[in-house]
């Protein structure tokens, strides 16, 4: 599991977190989930700040909102139809005081950001970051880069950096995504992601000293690929080695670029406003100081890009945006841990769309998990009813999650296993987000401890949760399941361990290698809830192209604008998808440098 990293670094693990959240009221909304989120710091302020009353009408910025109307005024996408999007502020030529230029101006100094920054200096441009929060305090979401074939995963984990072809990842990652995901980006990021984690990590004066997720057991027979997709072990803590903080990383990184283009520039504690345009291309953003409040113009001579992260924290557009979010959900407004999304809302106040949706969420749809002693493992998963429901293994937890979003709300999962198989079960799991991180045999000891307590504590149980029984009817018994419910529970665990000795699942098609036999008491169940509005950040954004380009409503590209991280679509199509711990931080500092390299290839 990851850290959750908040305010200046402090930590706290993804499950205690997500274990301690409760489920308020028809107007609450989702906490956060730790981790993996690549929330480039919003170059943003309030809405109300943006549009506020006195900005008069000038020729420096773009104001319209009324982007591919008919004419009857009624906007043709889908996306845009919507009070969310709201009307550009319009910043007057004598508001501005200031005009600076640069080869490229990037919005958000976040982890996408702060790559493509550092990577277009070094490669010889002139740039300009800006960013609304202070440096000295700068703030990440999540801090785990998710990635493979590394120099640092061969020194540290011991696995050679040609273990993983690039090729297995693209197949099985657009698999999952069903064919969804922008295969260009996908491509690069397979091919070049270990490269561009070994040129981050140029940083760290020792690599031995940054530490990681994975703890795998000594036997070296682990297998990667487990069921049908490939799930991998290298994801860094960058809150490690040199840097307290995951923040700390982003502005280094920052510091770095200086160093390589002294003529660049970070600008700290300014907030952007509004893009400008020169004809149909965008050629600068106007943007704030926030403590004297003047206006200063940036212009890119190469283009503008958006790093500016998500936007679950806007509840009116989250809820519009993210329809299968809100539909799997029996709350009034969705609400994030997220940025406010304003970066995205200026993309398209410049001719952006929306990628298609359906739009995903770190969460929301797909994290109704059963998540406990073994994370989300993929065991035998039961409903209220005492029935099985799906192939828990398809995919990695958060793709049979679905599955477990759909069951009925306010209801407990429960996972099942027994004394005799569970540590094959625990340390055959995929390595993909959800399940357990640590699967050394010090890890296995621990939980046999746990396990123990939930032998002694009989009906009882563990926190009212965790139970172990000598019987399958007495287990259901403990779990609550009277009548009907109580023999289904004892028929779906025999089905389950005939099949898993059988080596075929003839009900959902679970992988023979996933499966692992119920049939040695004592017996245990873990009865959790059904967490399927607890939500991190949104991981859609504006319609991006292979190369970062932003696309207009007619899918053409618009001259001088990019995005990347969570300001970007492409990556994350369908729903959520993580073969690995930190996958998005992973994408969004991988795409944000390779962005920056081809800026600087550009004529």
């Amino acid at each position: 599991m990851e850290n959750f990293e908040s305010g200046q670094g402090a930590g706290l693990s993804r499950r205690s977190f997500l274990m301690g959240l409760a489920l308020a009221g028809s107007a609450a909304a989702g906490a956060g989930l730790a981790g993996c989120s690549p929330a480039s710091s919003t170059a943003a302020a309030e809405d109300g700040a943006a549009d506020s009353a006195g900005e008069e009408a000038g020729s420096g910025a773009s104001s319209t909102s009324n982007v591919g109307t008919d004419v009857n005024g009624n906007t043709v996408y889908y996306s845009m139809r919507r009070d969310w999007l709201g009307e550009a502020p319009t910043i007057a030529d004598d508001q501005v005081t200031e005009t600076q230029e640069a080869d490229i101006v990037i919005v958000g100094a976040g982890y996408a950001g702060s790559q493509c920054f550092r990577m277009a200096c070094e490669k010889g441009l002139t740039c300009i970051v800006v960013d609304t929060q202070a440096k000295e305090t700068f703030e990440t979401y999540g801090g785990q880069l998710g990635h493979f074939n590394s120099t640092w995963q061969e020194e540290v984990l011991g696995i050679p950096k040609d273990t993983f072809d690039p090729v297995d990842f693209i197949d099985s990652y657009q698999l999952q995504s069903a064919g969804r995901a922008h295969p260009d980006l996908i491509r690069q990021f397979a091919h070049r992601n270990g490269e561009m984690v070994d040129w981050m990590m140029e940083l760290q004066p020792d690599l031995s000293a940054v530490t990681g997720v994975n703890s795998l057991n000594t036997s070296g027979d682990y297998s990667y690929k487990k069921g049908y997709f490939w799930t991998y072990p290298a994801v860094i803590n960058l809150g490690s080695g040199a840097f307290e903080t995951s923040g700390a990383f982003c502005t280094a990184s920052v510091d770095k670029g200086i160093e390589a283009s002294p003529d660049s520039q970070a600008l700290f504690g300014y907030t952007a406003k509004v893009l400008v345009k020169d004809g149909d291309a965008v050629s600068g953003v106007i943007v704030q100081n926030d403590a004297d409040e003047t206006y200063v113009k940036l212009v890119g001579a190469k283009g503008v890009v958006l790093a500016t992260g998500d936007f679950s924290a806007n509840s009116e557009m989250y809820s519009a945006l993210c329809t299968e979010v809100q539909e799997s959900n029996p709350y009034t407004q969705l609400v994030g841990s997220g940025r406010d999304g304003y970066g995205i809302r200026m993309g398209m106040w410049a001719g952006g769309v929306m990628e298609l949706g359906p739009r995903a969420a770190m969460g929301g749809c797909t994290s109704a998990l059963p998540m406990g002693t073994f994370g989300a493992a993929s065991g035998l998963w039961i409903n209220k009813y005492g029935k099985r429901y799906c192939n828990e293994a398809f995919g990695v937890p958060f793709v049979a999650g679905v599955q477990s979003a759909r069951q009925p709300i306010d209801s407990s999962i429960i996972q099942v296993w027994d004394n005799g198989h569970w540590r094959e079960f625990a340390q055959n799991q995929a390595l993909g987000h959800f399940n357990l991180s640590d699967i050394s045999d010090a890890k296995m000891d621990e939980l046999a401890a746990t396990l123990q307590s939930a032998v002694d504590a009989g009906a009882t149980g563990v926190n009212e949760s965790l139970f172990a029984a000598d019987t399958l009817e007495e287990l259901a018994g403990y779990l609550g399941f009277e009548g009907e419910a109580a023999d289904n529970f004892v028929e779906a665990v025999q089905t389950y361990d005939a099949y898993a000795a059988a080596g075929k699942d003839d009900d959902y098609a679970k992988p023979a290698d996933m499966m692992f036999r119920i049939s040695e008491p004592p017996y245990f169940a873990e009865k959790l809830q059904r967490n399927a509005n607890i939500v991190l950040v949104t991981l859609s954004g504006l319609f991006i192209d292979g190369d970062g380009r932003c696309l207009d409503q007619n899918f053409e590209p618009i001259e001088g604008l990019y995005a990347t991280g969570n300001a970007s679509g492409g990556r994350f199509p369908l729903q959520y998808t993580a073969p690995m711990n930190g996958i998005s931080i992973g994408f969004a500092t991988v795409f944000g440098a390779l962005l920056g390299e081809h800026l600087a290839e550009q004529a």
